[in-house]
């Protein structure tokens, strides 16, 4: 059996180490990256490029050299990526207006995931929902307290 070929004609075996490290680091973290990434983009074929993504991204030689806090910037970086991927994914398609969301009787709901998985400021729930900036933010504490009671 003969070695991977790499794109570049090189063999797997020949690369370097911080392709070695890379590969560890997915194996160990690959798929709690990919849970976080996929709570925020809910379709698995963005969600794998992302993944992809991330463990490519040259922020994750910063990961390597912090080896202390590797699970909580690994976290936030996969948080961080698959916020912009989304955001990006999703600029076609703006805010539902409050005329969209009357007789929605979950405004709670939306108005965590908008904020927690689309990543949206809360400035601008308030702003798109007409809504006070006090409201939005009773809204998400009464959302984390129906959670934890559930």
């Amino acid at each position: 059996m003969g070695a991977l070929k790499r794109l570049d004609g090189t063999s797997a075996s020949e690369g370097s180490s911080a392709d070695t490290e890379r590969l560890a680091l997915y194996e160990k973290f690959g798929a709690m990256a990919y849970g976080v990434i996929l709570q925020i983009i809910p379709q698995p074929e963005l969600a794998q490029q992302v993944l992809v993504d991330l463990f490519a991204s040259p922020e994750m030689d910063q990961c390597l050299k912090a080896p202390t806090s590797l699970a909580c910037n690994i976290i936030r970086l996969a948080r961080t990526k698959a916020l912009e991927a989304n955001r990006i994914a999703t600029s076609a398609n703006p805010l539902p207006s409050e005329s969209q969301q009357s007789g929605n009787d979950n405004t709670e709901k939306l108005i965590f995931d908008l904020s927690f998985r689309q990543g949206y400021a809360l400035g601008a729930i308030a702003e798109r929902l007409q809504m006070p900036y006090a409201d939005v933010m009773k809204s998400i504490r009464d959302y984390f307290k129906y959670l934890r009671t559930s």
